[in-house]
């Protein structure tokens, strides 16, 4: 939308409905390739009503300029905003950038297709008409929006962890805002070298410096994803390391914490043979029930797996919470054994975080199962909680309040769980949380290959 130009007449603005109509497509075409939009386009009706608003708005306020002009640019981009914030999942700096790129983008497609508009009506004899502009703007449109499909829509499933930060955000805002200025300088001042008073020449130069913004938004945009995923890629293999030395710290610990509780248990049961006291006999039948305890109970087939379930164990108990496990470990033995104790250390851990929250002790429960089913292992942990829990894409979200340095854990199983060829899904229902994991087996990968 521009302000009036000087002896170019009645070609010279580009009607506000075409920007209207290019703002609000390319803030759908934005949702849409955004994982985050909460169920794709489940708030149409506001999101329409506030389209039809836009073009209503920016039609009646074609070819405004000064303050005025500034006034009116400021609530189109807050209107623009307004159909992010209903739609899509984050904070208030993503959905800001997300309007930057939604503005240019529909910027860029207005200019495009009101050029290519004036180039008919002044060279080729087109009429000036509203027909002749629709059978402008649709093909315009669609071309410019199918190119981005293109290169958007492998960014979809990406999109959904992006962190923008208002440094991120202060950077796009003031690219978009050099750029939006100098691609409208002329329709404010002529006879400078950077402007023009001939009508063609302009929307050249606006064309161009609008593509170019959209351009550097799309490859700034993709550096921040290939940044995103590199410091997370970094950042598991950092937290895998780190709970693999715990592990090893673990692991010989409680080799030496079992021999003891092993020779001492032989020592009470020595001493209640030389004791007639019954007194004295109970007590030390209690410390015996109370040494069995932190014995070492599992033995699954796995090493690595009895390690980190008695480790976990214990903090059950620590934490008055009931763990029962049926598991075979022989079926994991294709699997590292960092992965294993990532794996379920996580799943583990997000259990007992879970099920201790739970105010009555005897509600506190965790079960864990590793079974072999066919041609695939399936690892299932189930815990009882309270309150509610949001998903995205059959996976929790933290809890926590900054979700910019938490929710890893999931993130770690879900990497593992890929790095098999499975797959991972949660679920909630009557007060269980339920995690299921789905590995093919080592023998039916090497089958299919």
């Amino acid at each position: 939308m521009e302000i009036g130009i000087r002896e170019v007449p009645n070609l010279g603005n580009t009607p506000g409905g075409w920007y209207a109509i290019s703002y609000f497509l390319s803030a759908v075409f934005f949702l849409y390739y955004n994982h985050n939009t909460r169920k794709g386009m489940r708030k149409w009706l506001p999101v329409s009503g506030i389209g039809a608003f836009l073009t209503f708005f920016m039609h009646i306020t074609t070819g405004c300029y000064g303050l005025y002009f500034v006034t009116v640019m400021i609530i189109v981009f807050a209107l623009i905003y307004s159909i992010f914030a209903l739609c899509l999942e984050g904070d208030f700096c993503k959905k800001a950038y997300y309007t930057i790129r939604a503005f240019m983008l529909g910027e860029m497609m207005a200019s495009v297709g009101w050029q290519i508009y004036y180039f008919g009506v002044q060279n080729r004899g087109v009429r000036i008409g509203l027909l002749q502009q629709i059978i402008s703007m649709v093909p315009t449109f669609f071309i410019v929006l199918l190119i981005g499909h293109f290169l958007e829509r492998r960014h979809a499933r990406r999109n959904r962890d992006l962190i923008i930060t208002k440094r991120e955000l202060a950077l796009v805002f003031l690219g978009m805002f050099t750029l939006y200025a100098i691609s409208n300088l002329s329709y404010v001042v002529t006879g400078t070298p950077f402007t023009t008073k001939y009508t063609a020449e302009l929307f050249i130069i606006r064309t161009l410096i609008d593509f170019t913004a959209v351009v550097v938004m799309y490859l700034y945009h993709e550096l921040l994803l290939q940044t995103a995923e590199k410091i997370e890629a970094e950042t598991l293999k950092n937290i895998l390391e780190m709970q693999y030395s715990q592990y090893q710290i673990q692991e010989e610990s409680m080799a030496v914490v079992n021999q003891k509780y092993h020779d001492l248990k032989h020592q009470i049961i020595a001493m209640k043979q030389n004791l007639g006291d019954g007194d004295n006999e109970k007590y030390l039948d209690q410390m015996l029930s109370d040494i069995k305890r932190y014995e070492a109970t599992y033995s699954t087939g796995n090493r690595v797996l009895d390690t980190m379930l008695n480790s976990e164990a214990m903090k059950c108990q620590a934490r008055g919470i009931e763990f029962t496990c049926v598991a075979d470990g022989s079926a994991i033995d294709f699997m590292s054994p960092m992965d294993i104790n990532a794996l379920f250390g996580n799943a583990i851990d997000n259990a007992i975080e879970g099920a201790e929250k739970i105010p009555e002790k005897e509600e506190r429960l965790i079960h864990l199962s590793v079974d072999r089913q066919k041609n695939f292992v399936r690892i299932y942990v189930e815990n009882r909680f309270i309150g509610k829990i949001r998903f995205r894409h059959n996976l929790p979200l933290t809890t926590k309040a900054d979700t910019n340095f938490h929710g890893f854990g999931i993130k770690s199983m879900k990497s593992i769980a890929e790095k098999y060829g499975g797959s991972i899904r949660a679920e909630a229902e009557e007060g269980w949380f339920k995690l299921s994991i789905l590995l093919p087996h080592a023998d039916y990968r090497q089958e299919t290959e």
